[in-house]
């Protein structure tokens, strides 16, 4: 396919499921891209990681079409919510763990697909993803080598800057089990880093560094740091697992019921 071809393939199919989504992605697309062709490679990218994942057996249209409706839908009540009493309905985290990171089933089938489709149906993921590219680009030239991804889920930041920096290796982190095989198997899929890459389920809050392997040149923290119950601990935390100098990119939802 060329130009932006992938990018129409994916949406025709979201379009047989949902064709008001598919004509909010394109709008979205078209509100938000820059003109410039690196814009609309990175489009084709991650449009070529859905299609690719469809094929490869480990997403489909129905599973990134019903989860993103579902989590988006769940997402805009409990913010109404939240903006309307000022509190989350969530009142411990042990909750929040046991039905979101602890059920394998929602994470395969509903969280996981709509946060990768997000990338290009939700304009923060959107420049979440080409901020980092930019990112990339400095820590290329400052030679960055050992990547540590925390809570990482399905790892597509992390295997994009293991595909964008070829002589680095990178450590995927979650306390999801699922996040396991899910993230294995995009690897597999997108070839981007292969045996460059592994992942452990564990809480990077209680490990040391000697469990971990040691320092990292670069640390990402995507969407996460708003589901610690310290957020400031975490922080203090993330900087420990770093080298003298080490780079920590971090992106994180603010005032939102997540």
């Amino acid at each position: 396919m060329e130009a932006r071809g992938k990018f129409e393939h994916l949406l025709e199919g979201i379009a047989a499921i949902d064709a008001k989504l598919a004509s909010t992605i394109r709008q979205l697309e078209l509100n938000w891209r820059t003109g410039e062709p690196h814009d609309g490679k990175l489009t084709e990218l991650v449009a070529g990681v859905l299609l690719d994942g469809v094929d490869g057996g480990l997403l489909s249209f129905q599973t990134m079409v019903q989860g993103f409706n579902t989590y988006a839908h769940d997402f805009s009540e409990r913010q109404i919510d939240f903006l309307r009493f000022g509190r989350y309905r969530a009142t411990d985290y042990e909750t929040v763990f046991r039905n979101v990171y602890a059920n394998d089933a929602f994470l395969r089938t509903t969280y996981y697909p709509a946060l990768l489709l997000s990338y290009l149906a939700a304009p923060n993921y959107r420049h979440i993803f080409r901020r980092f590219d930019r990112v990339l680009a400095n820590w290329r030239s400052e030679r960055v080598t050992r990547i540590l991804d925390i809570g990482s889920g399905h790892a597509l930041l992390l295997l994009f800057a293991l595909r964008q920096l070829p002589e680095a290796t990178g450590l995927g982190t979650d306390i999801a089990p699922a996040a396991v095989a899910f993230a294995s198997a995009l690897n597999r899929i997108t070839a981007w880093a292969t045996s460059r890459f592994r992942f452990e389920v564990t809480d990077v809050l209680r490990e040391n560094d000697s469990a971990l392997g040691g320092r990292f040149d670069a640390a990402i923290c995507c969407e996460f740091l708003e589901h610690v119950p310290e957020p400031a601990r975490f922080l203090r935390v993330a900087h420990r697992r770093l080298r003298t100098g080490g780079r920590l990119f971090v992106s994180a939802a603010v005032r939102m019921e997540s």
